[in-house]
């Protein structure tokens, strides 16, 4: 069985990879919808004409010969649309990884501002912004925003809903539904890294001072020798590591239980359920989580 989880695994991370990609190109495409849109509108109240800049940034990142900018529509449009939607990416993997909400969509902002302005002047076919009218500044701030904030909503919405799947038990891989014992946190598995050496530690006492810092949340599956009414029992530990969390669940759970961890647990996961990463050494059933 560990060595068909293990056989698994290169296909579950690439599995979840693509799905973070897709789900991400999604977001940024979504965001350029959006930017297009609201410049147009713009132009069509200033009476500011097109931009050739992304097309002059592209042709030199090419390499390609210098034609006048009617023959570069192209061109143009590839640049401002692939740019936004490449960009994408980065912002579902902040909203995967618990970065969500505007906060998180002002930094990714800040990303798209220094990926346009470093594109541009490392090429030469831009201008440092602060040379800029006031107003051009303020224009092209304001269409940033909208990619920014319109492509942060979109990949928060695809990681909430990945999150709900996660937990009903319906996530990509496949895996079976989740029953009412709460253990559909754990259906998005994965076996645990190998052991640098054999040796164990002394666990520590539930609520042991320790930096929140260094310790996780971890989904710890426990065998009980005797129990007839299920298979295993799932249970989250705080832990320093997977060796630690297993020590842990197997010493609460009595003699000769046997424990492995199953995944640990996303940011995102642990503020939901409002777990004390200080309380390293506690175990907690998934079903008081009401999961």
């Amino acid at each position: 069985m560990t060595s068909d989880r293990a056989r698994s695994e290169p296909i579950r991370r690439g599995a979840d990879l693509g799905a973070t990609l897709t789900r991400g190109l999604l977001a940024g495409a979504a965001g350029v919808a959006a930017m297009t849109l609201a410049e147009k509108v713009e132009q069509r109240v200033t009476g500011r004409p097109n931009s050739f800049v992304p097309a002059h940034t592209l042709r030199r990142i090419l390499g390609l010969p210098a034609r006048p900018d009617r023959e570069r529509i192209g061109l143009n449009w590839t640049m401002h649309w692939g740019q936004g939607i490449a960009l994408g990416p980065l912002r579902m993997l902040m909203a995967e990884r618990g970065m969500r909400g505007s906060v998180a969509s002002f930094l990714f902002l800040n990303i798209r501002l220094i990926n346009d302005q470093a594109l541009e002047n490392l090429t030469g076919a831009g201008a440092p912004p602060w040379t800029w009218p006031r107003d051009e500044q303020r224009i092209d701030l304001l269409h940033k925003a909208i990619y920014a904030f319109v492509a942060g909503y979109v990949a928060d919405q695809l990681a909430r809903s990945a999150d709900r799947e996660r937990r009903h038990g319906h996530a990509d891989d496949g895996r079976t539904s989740t029953t009412d014992d709460g253990r559909g946190l754990l259906r998005n598995t994965r076996p645990r890294r190998p052991r640098s050496d054999g040796r164990l530690r002394r666990p520590p006492e539930p609520g042991q001072a320790a930096s929140s810092a260094a310790n996780r949340a971890f989904g710890v599956r426990v065998d009980v020798p005797g129990r007839s009414d299920r298979n295993s029992i799932p249970v989250l530990v705080i832990a320093r590591d997977e060796q630690e969390a297993e020590l842990v669940a197997a010493e609460a759970a009595g003699s000769n239980a046997q424990a492995e961890v199953f995944r640990e647990l996303t940011a995102a996961e642990i503020r939901e359920h409002r777990l004390d990463l200080n309380r390293r050494g506690s175990v907690t059933t998934l079903a008081v989580l009401n999961l």
